[in-house]
């Protein structure tokens, strides 16, 4: 199994991304995956073989150099041949902040990046990435790249406060929480929420919950799902299961069939 190698962005960055992965391979290999909804959104650019990456059995990278939105099930895919993908994650505001794109029209789909960008922008940044000489200098060119955006499109302050507001409270909140404490209407913050992340504010909180409690079962392997159900908030087994067969297909006994490592690498805060 081949697993990604964690890049962290400069701090002038780290509000529009959240971390880079790049996965390679010499060898030429068949390797299936499965990803659980990030709440991430970002770019996928693949240099060598083949991503068959599909939603809901719909096919999701239409081109091997992609942007990608919200996903809302699970990412069900091959890794085929010899392998190089650099991995761009944003965090939920972190693309409408750079691009002003509106999220929705991202959300489990992905647009080519020669459309993406413009097709000047995109050969620009394609050829300086396959003549870098090394993972780090192709980072680096990434980090060039996305600070040659700013200045950011701006948010709500009340869709920021929202946002945190999930975070702080792990997913675990309504929206009638979220409007008495962002002081926001529910129409209003369903409105924003569509075009800055691409899901309601109900279903980003529900991955964001379950991407908590992934973190929580890694740092705390020898729970059982009973004392795991009781410290994050699910009200039984029958509840927690929901989730893992929403988000990741399968039941909680079932995790030991997939490649855990990297599910927790894609779920790293």
């Amino acid at each position: 199994m081949i697993q990604p190698v964690h890049y962290a962005p400069p701090q002038e960055l780290a509000d529009y991304v959240s971390f880079y992965g790049i996965m390679e391979s010499e060898k030429n290999l068949s390797e299936p995956y499965i990803s659980p909804p990030l709440g991430l959104s970002g770019f996928i650019i693949m240099l060598h073989g083949t991503n068959r990456p599909t939603i809901n059995g719909v096919p999701m990278m239409k081109h091997p150099h992609v942007a990608t939105g919200q996903a809302t099930a699970p990412v069900v895919g091959e890794i085929i041949g010899r392998n190089k993908t650099i991995m761009v994650f944003m965090p939920p505001l972190g693309m409408y902040q750079l691009f002003g794109c509106t999220m929705a029209a991202l959300t489990n789909t992905s647009l080519p990046l020669s459309e993406f960008l413009g097709q000047e922008e995109y050969e620009t940044l394609m050829e300086q990435l396959l003549t870098a000489k090394s993972n780090e200098e192709q980072i680096a060119v990434l980090n060039a790249f996305f600070l040659a955006q700013k200045p950011v499109f701006t948010v709500a302050e009340p869709i920021i406060k929202a946002l945190d507001y999930i975070h702080e409270r792990q997913g675990n909140v309504s929206i009638s929480d979220i409007e008495t404490a962002c002081f926001i209407t529910r129409r209003s913050l369903e409105r924003h929420f569509q075009v800055c992340v691409g899901l309601s504010p109900k279903a980003y909180a529900k991955i964001y919950r379950f991407k908590c409690f992934m973190n929580f079962l890694q740092e705390n392997p020898q729970m059982t799902w009973t004392e795991l159900c009781e410290r994050q908030g699910f009200f039984d087994h029958s509840h927690l299961t929901r989730y893992f067969t929403d988000f990741l297909g399968i039941k909680p006994h079932e995790l030991v069939n997939v490649n855990l490592e990297f599910i927790n690498f894609l779920l790293q805060e």
